[in-house]
């Protein structure tokens, strides 16, 4: 239980800005399931309007939900093409107990 890894999948569209949303999902890091464990996120969004942005994100630690647990995150993304955009959301639930 507490000795084995897991991992979380992530997905979202980012706030508004400059007229536009990206999407992005990915992975979070393994990490063992203990209490007060967090998860590392990065990545990239979808382009648009010939442009993308880079994220990097350590999760709140884990509560329960549903017969698992999930992750609160929340970053601001890289400035390209002259703005940002923010992104938060959950992780899916962990549930392999």
């Amino acid at each position: 239980m507490y000795d084995e890894l897991h991992m979380h999948n992530f997905e979202g569209r980012t706030g508004k800005t400059a007229s536009h949303y990206h999407n992005y999902s990915g992975v979070t890091t393994k990490n063992p399931d203990f209490k007060g464990h967090v998860h590392y996120m990065s990545g990239y969004t979808t382009e648009n309007n010939e442009h993308i942005h880079y994220y990097s994100i350590i999760t709140t630690p884990g509560f329960e939900m549903n017969g698992g647990h999930v992750h609160f995150f929340q970053c601001i993304t890289t400035s390209d093409s002259g703005h940002y955009h923010l992104i938060y959301g959950y992780t899916d639930i962990y549930t392999e107990y």
